[in-house]
């Protein structure tokens, strides 16, 4: 179904610039292949060689030979190409065309002359397979990112095609919502498709991967069967940055004693909040974030754990109750002067030329800042991306930007919305290592997070966030 044969690819006109060199793999019809990796390895590139996005829509030099069903899939007519291929993007909210997810699920049939009928049975279908048939009429500006993720594979995959393409399907899902993605490529792989996926969080795959392709440097570095794979250990897998459920070993319980009534914290009290049009998204919520702390915000997709999180910092305001600083309550305003959002979706906040001056952006540069700036840098291996504008970035690499730029500030509270998104396994460690570094300097740090390694290693209580409430665990 999918061979590369000594592929190179460089963006640009730059001889330095990214990309893959000497590529070479293959992926037989009916199965599934995972390609793995530190963050800016080279894996969305070759999907986008898989799906044509390179050279056509992301311009560089190409050597070598792509081949998707005998095809040069660059060449494809745009519906040749929608019948051969569902590609899910890293960024859902990058391939979403209309406003409400039936619309979304609709849009490819439609432009391809579907029945009416068979197209609206197609949509129930599939929309009840992904567990989103109560989505079906929700605008998708209004759904949590978790969810988005489920729209954008569901419109994907609603018509069937004999290849299925997927830039890191699970980054944003619950365990939950992990497996039932699973679950569903399994049944799509038994009839027949084709899947690629690149991810960080690879063991969750086991179920249905045939084999995990591992590059390093725009190369293929290693491969593996999956029983091959399914035997290796952490230590294993440690040299090429790579995840495994054993790094919480070494980690924190993730657990924490009583708060003491007069200990210094961030507390939320009775907290509500409503969105226009969605009725009471969050109601009596009660949050203590202890300074000095670091706590991890968990609960399903679409729980109100963002929601909450812009709360406590001031971006959103509150219809009832209080946020408090010991016994001082807070104005909204004040909660923003005092805090930082590491946002879900990095491209929300990156706006310089360059990462180095991300970093300090809006902020008066001196010699502190400055060497500040060098040491997020250095912490997030940022280093040689310093001159890089950040929209050149992998989804990984802009993650660790805004991470970086936090680090830089000097705010009382950190928010950090799922940080390990893209991230591979040295990513992860250095996000716990930089939580713990901030926390012990006096910090709040709060980490919604549906990541249990991080969990483990980083965060000193869990707090599950349900419907109605927030409990500690």
């Amino acid at each position: 179904m999918i061979a590369l044969n000594g592929v190179t690819f460089l963006y640009g006109h730059d001889e330095e610039e990214t990309g893959v060199r000497g590529v070479s793999l293959s992926v037989q019809a009916g199965e599934c292949a995972v390609l793995c990796g530190r963050s800016g390895c080279g894996k969305s590139t070759v999907l986008r060689l898989i799906n044509g996005l390179a050279p056509s829509f992301f311009p560089g030099r190409l050597t070598g030979e792509v081949l998707v069903a005998g095809r040069n899939p660059a060449l494809l007519a745009p519906e040749e190409r929608t019948q051969r291929m569902g590609v899910v993007f890293q960024d859902p909210r990058s391939q979403f065309f209309m406003d409400h997810v039936r619309e979304e699920l609709a849009f490819s049939a439609e432009n391809l002359g579907f029945a009416r009928e068979d197209m609206l049975r197609q949509i129930a279908a599939q929309a009840q397979l992904l567990g989103i048939a109560e989505l079906l009429d929700r605008k998708l500006s209004l759904l949590s990112s978790g969810q988005k993720q489920r729209v954008a594979i569901a419109a994907a995959s609603v018509l069937a095609p004999p290849l299925l393409i997927l830039d890191e399907p699970t980054a944003n899902l619950d365990e939950k919502a992990t497996q039932a993605i699973v679950e569903l490529l399994l049944r799509l792989k038994h009839n027949g498709t084709t899947i690629v996926i690149s991810d960080h969080r690879l063991h969750a795959y086991l179920a249905v991967a045939d084999s995990f392709i591992c590059m390093e440097q725009g190369e293929v570095a290693r491969s593996w069967t999956r029983e091959a794979f399914a035997r290796l250990s952490c230590a294993d897998l440690r040299p090429y940055g790579l995840r495994h459920p054993d790094m919480t070993a070494a980690g924190s319980t993730g657990q924490a004693a009583s708060l003491p009534v007069d200990a210094p914290a961030f507390l939320g009290r009775d907290l509500a909040f409503r969105y226009p049009r969605r009725g009471e998204e969050l109601d009596g919520i009660n949050l203590a974030l202890p300074k000095g702390q670091v706590t991890a915000l968990i609960g399903d997709n679409g729980a109100g754990k963002t929601t909450l999180g812009k709360m406590m910092s001031g971006l959103l305001r509150q219809r009832k109750g209080k946020v408090l600083d010991r016994h001082t309550a807070l104005s909204a305003s004040r909660r923003r002067a005092l805090s930082y959002l590491v946002m879900q979706d990095a491209d929300y906040q990156l706006y310089a030329d360059s990462v180095g001056n991300e970093l300090v952006l809006g902020r008066r540069l001196d010699d502190t800042l400055r060497q500040r700036a060098y040491e997020a840098l250095d912490a997030f291996g940022l280093s040689e991306l310093r001159d890089r504008h950040p929209a050149s970035l992998s989804g990984g690499e802009k993650q660790r930007v805004t991470m970086a730029a936090a680090y830089c500030s000097d705010a009382e509270l950190i928010v950090l919305d799922e940080p390990t998104s893209g991230l591979d396994a040295d990513g992860v460690l250095n996000v716990a290592a930089w939580a713990r570094k901030l926390a012990e300097a006096g910090k709040t740090v709060m980490i919604i997070t549906h990541d249990r390694v991080l969990t483990r290693l980083a965060c000193d209580q869990v707090v599950e966030l349900k419907r109605k409430e927030a409990q500690r665990l």
